[in-house]
This record gives C-alpha cells, structure tokens and sequence, in this order.
C-alpha cells in the first residue's frame, strides 16, 4: 500500500495540533456558559415561566423572531444607530481628547463640557431628549453619543499627557512630522489609551443606546423588548436580551480586537 504524502499527514494533523490549545484556553469560558445555563435551568423548576422561562422557550422565541423577519429589521435599525452615535463618539472624543492633550489651556476650557456630559445620568439624558426630539432614532443616537464621547475623550487626552517628552523629541529630530509623526509615534504610543477608551465606549454605546430604544423609540431591539414586556411575552423580553449581548460581543469581535491587533503592529512598527 502507498504511503501517504507527508504534506497530507502534516495537513490532517495540524487542525487538532491547534484546536487543542484553543480549546484549552477557552475551556473556563465554556465552563462559565455551562454554569450560567444550569443555574437557568434551575430557575425554571422553581419559577413559573412568566417569570423565568426556560432555555428552549428563548430560543423558540428568538428562532419565530428570526422566521418572521423582526429579528432582523430590528437589529439592523438598532445596528445603525449604534454605528452612528460610536462614530460621532469616537471622532468627537479622539480629535477633542488629543487636542486637549496637547494644549492644556483648550483641556480646561473642554473639560467642564465633558464632565457634565459623563457625569448626568443617562436616564435624565434621555428624559431631555423625549422633550426636544421625541421618539425615534435622535434620542437614543443622542444619549448614547452623550455617554460615550466624554470616556473616549478622557483616555486620549490622559493618554497624551502620558507621552515621554523626550521619545517626542527624538522622534522630531529623525525628522517626523505630520502624518508620519502620528502613525509612527502617536499612534503607538497612545494604543493602550485608545483601546481601553473605545471598548468602553463602545460597551456603553449598546448599552445605552438600547436603553433609549427601550424608552424613547418605536423602533430597534429595544423597543421590541418594551413590546414584548407590555404583552408579559417573558420568553420574547429574553430572547431580546440575548440579541442585546450578542451585539456587546460582536462591537468586541468586529472593532476592539481588530483594534487591539492594530495596536500591536503599530507598537512593533514604533
């Protein structure tokens, strides 16, 4: 019998050499699921299910959400305006935060702006804008955009102030300027700042603008989750909830690790 190429022996062995690892790594992850789900099954036996439904009634729901084409309408509404108020977010908080950085006088003219901003809650947000826009899509845009902005603002312009003086001055006398200086020395510099400002405020972008949906729109996985409350659709509110951590995990999966790679090679290429 003819043997088998090596290549093809070295290319049936590779997914196992690196699932495993993989698997390994992630098997807290998977244990914490597992724990969650069995405390959720326990649940059910001890509560009725207008009050605790189970597993499989949540995922009924969310598969006749899905049939029906709610499910779908609903997240891509709710997905932009996430998209829109992180990125008005993110270019108010980078351009402000970096300019404050660099010019203190400008940092304490911003920064009773940004504070008041963070610093009122977002349900007394949200109360203002039912008032000057009513429901739809601006109010929950505007509070989400209100929360985020200040946090992003923050770890850039700390991030700034945190820069070697003495790297900056290196790195004008190799003759950096402009758009090099900040994709050379800025850019890796401040990665650490930038990341942890964006994930939070992207994680308070969902958070935030779903809340407005809930409150202050007719449309978006928020509001499907105040019409299905309204109807004591128990099942349908959790089924809601989960699309909810499904859009946490995917602002994370799509934007921050990319963002954390990105990250990394600017630090590598600095």
């Amino acid at each position: 019998m003819p043997s088998r190429p090596t290549w093809l022996g070295a290319a049936c062995r590779r997914p196992s050499s690196t699932m495993a690892p993989a698997l390994k790594r992630n098997l807290p992850f998977l244990g914490g699921v597992a724990l969650l789900l069995l405390l959720w099954s326990g649940l059910t036996l001890l509560y009725p299910p207008i009050l605790a439904p189970s597993p499989q009634a949540v995922l009924s729901a969310l598969a006749q959400l899905a049939a029906s084409g709610s499910l779908w309408r609903e997240l891509s509404i709710t997905l932009l305006r996430l998209a829109a108020a992180f990125s008005l977010g993110a270019l108010l908080g980078l351009s402000l935060g970096l300019i404050a950085g660099l010019r203190p006088a400008l940092a304490a003219l911003l920064r009773p702006g940004m504070a008041v901003a963070g610093g009122v809650p977002p349900i007394s947000w949200l109360a203002l804008a039912l008032i000057w826009f009513g429901t739809g899509s601006l109010a929950p845009i505007t509070v989400a955009l209100l929360v985020a902005t200040p946090v992003i603002f923050l770890a850039t312009a700390e991030g700034v102030r945190a820069l070697d003086a003495d790297l900056l001055l290196m790195a004008r006398a190799y003759g950096l300027r402009g758009p090099d200086l900040l994709r050379q020395f800025y850019l890796p510099a401040l990665a650490p700042h930038l990341i942890t400002g964006l994930s939070a405020g992207a994680g308070l972008t969902v958070r935030v603008g779903v809340m407005g949906e809930f409150l202050a729109s007719d449309s978006g996985v928020g509001s499907a989750m105040a019409l299905a409350r309204s109807r004591l659709d128990t099942a349908q509110v959790v089924a809601w909830v989960v699309v909810a951590l499904a859009l946490l995990l995917l602002s994370e999966a799509l934007l921050l690790q990319p963002l954390a790679r990105r990250a990394q090679a600017w630090r590598g290429e600095g």
